[in-house]
């Protein structure tokens, strides 16, 4: 079913939650809180009308330090349209997302668990067919994405939201004070009804002080009595809540704070227990290195903050030397700068003048030896390469200022290496100060003979606290703490738990305890991704590998065999059993029918097809008029010439592309024509024709460009980050700007420049797939491998991962692992809007086999051998885009003027047109196996698309190819763009000359 023209995403209301979030997390005098900016709000391309927030209730319930909230948003779209929506959102260490609902026929449907990967493709999938999912997912470090579909037009949604969060104690001179908790009210826009009641179970009202920046609305807000428990109430109809918000001071405990609960047949505790601080003076160093991340989201941290943390550090230590190592794609040379009685001006200076841009590489992430002790600064979000956050030999504390970030990756970098993660937005400068000139007291090791699967938040006390967690086997456990003290001294302490079993009523100690094992298991994501995978199905929550996802029917439950809430559980099992019967033979059945279509390509090639000119040329147009078709269906396959089959073809004349061109833009309109004579020797002996390339040069009319443009090369990068703040969110700008840079020489920078995509809307692997692309036409294949690793990883059930991945591999040097890849694109099952994906990829999977020499033969066993065989071709051409349910079309007009495309997939010579792509990222593919002499024109058309594109146009990847499968196998790829429906654009035109005297 065609998706409306209207299908669009906005942008959910992403203040309300992120000031939630961060706002919770910043509790310490004199470090004043941080109201973030108010962003768009409910943004929506091409809606007139600006989508409205009706409703907020927040329901939060407090005990000791775990506080336990329910968000409701009603959103009404007053628009004609029906919308997709967004919601990015980061939370603080201490802080999950534990349940989520969406309504479903005015009924909230809570959401159940399923692996990352499947929910991304079922939200997908059901999202063509029209139908209502929602999907949670974990993207990078501690951000979350809320995707939502759909909003009706002239109609409302619900989402509800539940959170659990563990209350920082804010001191005062070094003392727990007290602990605060802050109601958001940040929403950015009118609120229709707001209705806000928290409960503080165990605290009298008198005990509890109100924080209040509420303008107008401070005398609303009532504080009432309720037994031994403290009721706070909010409500406002019309309520404009602009920066206010409504803290709350509960007081603190002396006592260790403990809560049970029984969960799937296990209790787990949690505990918060007091250590009286134990400090001792470390030596001052004299080497001291600083790693500072200067990517383009390292703009985003507090660096007055940063700044005023070293300042404070060297007025204490007054004389030493400082080694600056900045990181962005990758770690620049060390910079050695003295600090003589405190004074660092010249290192300020440079820190001062830091160009954050570029993506942020955890390979540069590695402290000199020779350093006494080492200090980084960064959000710890690695979107570089694979890799995590390498251990230190050296002593280095994580100092944090930003409320976006992956804490646990942070804190076992610091923790390994002796070191201490500080989080700048919970200390003050002289606490983190004393923090770093002091060694303390820390946990070694948890020991128990009534309690299991100890877990502890960190090693060092936080707060005057050691948070634990574990699973109680007995109603009463004892549990040793193993210590060392500040001056290296070993000590114990006994930490006794209690609970009676017909009183429990804790509702957050489970979860503690998987948040903890979660953040333990995240300080080695790419070794624990399974482990991650089973505690999230467990707890049903959303990780690095399971996301939250809430469908319309239960036959959408069955079809991809996600276990639905109770209420759908009896007809999902009865359905699911009838699918399984359905099932059984889904993979012979698709290898047989890629046989088929791999025998009808083999007879293809086995025809000769006449040279000569074509009787009746056909009507010549720009633009070619659609046939009817369904979406994501092939056309027609067009009947061939009939001429009588060849018993031995005769070599077809070995061609060759020009070296790799550059695609920095010329003027407008500028061409790039290459001529190569080819040394191969066809059969008579004679020399082999000439081919020769003219490229048509993209050139953005942009005016970021025209100024880049017209700069010299020293003036380009300063040009290039006054224009960078403007662009922030633009593919476009980045690939232009990386383009010309590499053109002009610039390879370090234009590949720093290239890699801000990785810093775009984190995990969106549209903009990963792009980045790989430009990285392999730049010939930086090993940078493309691990970026479209990442991209597998989050779309295993789209065979262009594997495709990629696979060419990646090849030009990397790597055929083996090639070949694997693009075998898995051929023998598994793919949804029908990719058709014959799998022809193509076996294709390309035969031709790297074929080159291979006989003393290097790969390993073809796991393979079925009646798909081993290679077709060469004189000419082809491969297209591929970045954007997903969108249709572009490959043209190629040959030197008859026949032009071969969808609905003529077929010439008289024999050019030959792969199925239509309308609903997928491609590719098609043009295929010659005889080329017949003359020039071959090149094109591609954006037909349309069905959603909101990645950048401003939709960036089209063509790889063309002469003597393909041969030894002279030479490939072209050039990356352009696309600007709206209906645009054609010249992509290159080949010209193949006879060699003389034939």
């Amino acid at each position: 079913m065609k998706l409306p023209a209207c299908y669009k995403k906005f942008a959910l209301l992403g203040l309300a939650l992120s000031s939630f979030f961060a706002i919770n997390a910043m509790a310490v005098t004199p470090v004043p809180r941080i109201i973030p900016p108010i962003p768009p709000i409910l943004t929506a391309s091409e809606a007139r009308i600006p989508v409205r927030l009706d409703a907020v209730n927040i329901v939060t319930e407090i005990n000791g330090s775990l506080a336990h909230t329910v968000v409701e948003l009603r959103f009404y779209n007053p628009n004609e349209r029906v919308l997709e929506g967004q919601l990015e959102f980061p939370l603080d260490a201490g802080q999950s997302v534990t349940g989520f609902a969406l309504d479903i026929n005015g009924k909230l449907r809570p959401a159940v668990v399923v692996d990352k990967a499947r929910g991304q493709q079922v939200f997908e999938d059901v999202t063509r067919a029209r139908v209502d999912p929602a999907l949670l997912e974990v993207t990078r470090g501690n951000h979350y994405r809320l995707r939502l579909y759909p909003l009706p037009a002239k109609g409302t949604r619900t989402v509800q939201l539940t959170l659990e969060q563990v209350l920082s104690i804010q001191t005062i001179a070094g003392k727990p004070a007290f602990l605060p908790y802050t109601l958001p009210l940040q929403f950015g826009q009118s609120i229709g009804n707001f209705d806000a009641k928290i409960k503080i179970n165990g605290v009298r009202a008198n005990r509890v002080q109100l924080d209040t920046l509420l303008g107008g609305a401070a005398e609303d807000v009532q504080k009432l009595d309720d037994d031994s428990n403290t009721i706070v109430q909010l409500k406002k109809r019309d309520f404009s809540p602009g920066k206010n918000r409504l803290e709350l001071q509960l007081p603190v405990s002396a006592q260790i704070n403990s809560t049970y609960q029984r969960w799937q047949d296990k209790t787990y505790f949690y505990a918060e227990v007091p250590l009286a601080a134990s400090t001792a003076a470390r030596p001052a160093p004299k080497q001291l290195a600083i790693l500072w991340d200067a990517s383009g989201s390292g703009a985003n941290r507090d660096h007055g903050r940063e700044l005023a943390a070293l300042d404070a550090y060297f007025a204490a230590v007054q004389n030493l030397d400082v080694q600056l190592i900045v990181v962005r794609d990758k770690a620049e040379p060390a910079r050695t700068f003295a600090v003589h009685q405190g004074n660092w001006q010249d290192l300020r200076k440079t820190l001062d003048n830091l160009a954050y841009d570029g993506a942020s590489n955890s390979a540069g992430f590695v402290l000199p030896e020779n350093a006494d002790f080492g200090l980084v600064f960064s959000d710890g979000i690695m979107n570089y390469g694979n890799q995590p956050l390498p251990d230190s030999k050296v002593p280095v504390y994580a100092l944090l200022a930003s409320t976006s970030a992956d804490q646990p990756a942070l804190r076992a970098m610091a923790e390994n290496s002796g070191g201490q993660l500080l989080n700048l937005l919970q200390l003050d400068v002289p606490q983190a100060v004393k923090a770093l000139r002091t060694q303390s007291l820390h946990l070694l090791a948890m020991q128990s003979v009534d309690a299991t699967q100890l877990v502890s938040a960190s090693v060092f006390p936080e707060q005057g606290r050691l948070r634990i967690a574990g699973v109680m086997q007995a109603s009463t456990a004892k549990v040793m703490l193993n210590l060392q003290t500040a001056q290296g001294q070993a000590m114990q302490k006994e930490v006794v738990l209690s609970f009676q079993p017909q009183k429990l009523q804790g509702s957050i100690a489970a979860r503690r305890w998987a948040d903890l094992q979660l953040a333990r298991l995240q300080q080695q994501t790419d070794f624990k991704r399974a482990e991650i995978r089973r505690l999230g199905r467990e707890f049903s929550i959303a990780t690095a590998e399971t996301s939250l996802i809430v469908l319309d029917a239960v036959q959408d439950y069955v079809r991809y065999e996600i276990t639905p809430p109770a209420e759908l559980r009896a007809d999902y099992e009865q359905l699911l059993a009838q699918k399984a019967k359905d099932s059984s033979g889904e993979q012979q059945a698709h290898l047989d029918k890629i046989l088929a279509r791999f025998t009808e390509k083999q007879a293809w090639w086995n025809r000769d097809f006449p040279k000569t000119n074509r009787p009746l040329p056909p009507a010549s147009s720009d633009t070619v008029a659609r046939p009817a078709r369904s979406v994501g269906m092939a056309a027609p396959v067009m009947p061939a010439p009939m001429v009588e089959p060849r018993m031995v073809p005769p070599p077809s004349p070995a061609l060759a592309l020009a070296p790799p061109m550059m695609t920095a833009e010329a003027p407008r309109n500028a061409t790039e024509r290459v001529r190569t004579g080819i040394k191969g020797l066809d059969a008579s002996g004679q020399t082999n024709a000439v081919a020769s390339i003219t490229m048509k040069k993209w050139e953005p009319d942009a005016p970021y460009y025209r100024r880049l443009q017209a700069a010299s090369v020293a003036d380009m990068y300063r040009i290039y980050l006054d224009e960078r703040p403007a662009y922030v969110n633009s593919s476009a700008f980045f690939l232009d700007a990386a383009d010309l840079f590499m053109d002009r020489g610039q390879t370090g920078l234009g590949l720093r420049i290239l890699s801000n995509l990785a810093e775009m809307q984190l995990e969106n692997r549209h903009i990963l797939r792009l980045l790989a692309y430009r990285l392999i036409q730049a010939k930086q294949p090993q940078l493309a491998i691990p970026v479209l690793q990442t991209v597998q990883r989050l779309s295993p059930e789209e065979p262009q991962s594997y495709r990629d991945l696979g060419l990646a591999y090849a030009e990397a040097g790597q055929p083996q692992a090639a070949v694997d890849q693009l075998w898995q694109v051929v023998r598994r099952p793919w949804h029908d809007r990719f058709p014959d994906i799998e022809l193509i990829a076996l294709a390309e999977m035969n031709a790297i086999i074929a080159r291979q020499p006989a003393t290097q033969k790969l390993d073809t066993s796991r393979m079925d051998t009646r798909f081993l065989r290679n077709l060469p071709l004189d000419l082809r051409a491969v297209m591929t885009w970045d954007a997903d349910n969108t249709d572009i079309d490959l043209w190629v007009t040959d030197p008859n003027g026949e032009k071969t495309y969808y609905a003529s997939p077929l010439s008289y010579q024999g050019g030959r047109m792969s199925r239509d792509f309308t609903g997928g990222y491609g590719p098609e593919e043009f295929s010659l196996r005889n080329a017949k002499p003359g020039k071959y024109r090149v094109e591609a058309q954006f037909f349309g698309h069905r959603q909101q594109l990645v950048a401003a146009a939709t960036t089209l990847m063509l790889r063309l190819s002469t003597g393909f499968g041969t030894a002279n196998q030479k490939d072209n790829m050039v990356v352009l763009r696309l600007n709206g429906q209906k645009d054609v654009v010249m992509v290159g035109e080949f010209e193949i000359v006879a060699p003389a005297g034939r």
